[in-house]
């Protein structure tokens, strides 16, 4: 008979990068960024936000070092395009601030099903572990990524020294790009 351990968590930010808020980014610019460095510094700072690098970034043309300056630029992740409305924050002589914000929905108005890539939830599952236990295992090994459909589920394996013991990820809440989760491990 195995016994399990039910642990739950939650963790918001698809793969897609439709789940990050209004965030900044501050640059030396002078008067403008030069359209390559704005996709380059929005792409740096998604990938710093999420984990997950973006496909492309497209931006229409430099961006003004002017405070309350407006662009919208384009992501694309897994083959789906997102609006990002940048806006110029703060001008200090060369220091130039600017919050981004991903939309929630993609160019063509769907909503994107929640879904976490294999790094994310191994990351996220070791996280809630250690957070519960006291100590952060020495690796978790997912098959791939988790749909965020209710009732899914992922067997996975926690590496702790010579130990290897499976738990089972299931997903018991999903809100846009946003998934709740249970981690049961088992006991033997």
């Amino acid at each position: 008979m195995t016994v399990k351990r039910a642990i739950s968590g939650a963790f918001a930010g698809a793969a897609v990068l439709a789940a990050t808020a209004a965030c900044s980014v501050s640059f030396n610019a002078g008067s403008s960024l030069d359209r390559a460095d704005v996709e380059q510094t929005l792409a740096d700072a998604l990938e710093k936000e999420t984990g997950t690098k973006p496909d492309k970034i497209e931006c229409p043309g430099d961006l003004e070092g002017k405070l309350d300056t407006t662009m919208e630029c384009t992501l694309t992740s897994d083959s789906a395009e997102y609006a990002v409305e940048l806006t110029v924050t703060k001008v200090d002589g060369l220091d130039v601030r600017f919050d981004y914000k991903v939309a929630s929905t993609t160019k063509d108005g769907s909503t994107p099903e929640a879904a976490f890539d294999e790094t994310m939830l191994e990351e996220r599952v070791s996280s809630i572990l250690e957070e519960e236990v006291g100590q952060r295992p020495d690796k978790i090994d997912c098959p791939g990524d988790l749909a965020g459909k209710v009732g899914e589920t992922m067997r996975c394996t926690l590496s702790a020294g010579t130990d290897e013991i499976g738990l089972t990820v299931t997903v018991t809440e999903v809100e846009g790009t946003s998934m709740n989760f249970n981690v049961e491990v088992d006991e033997s």
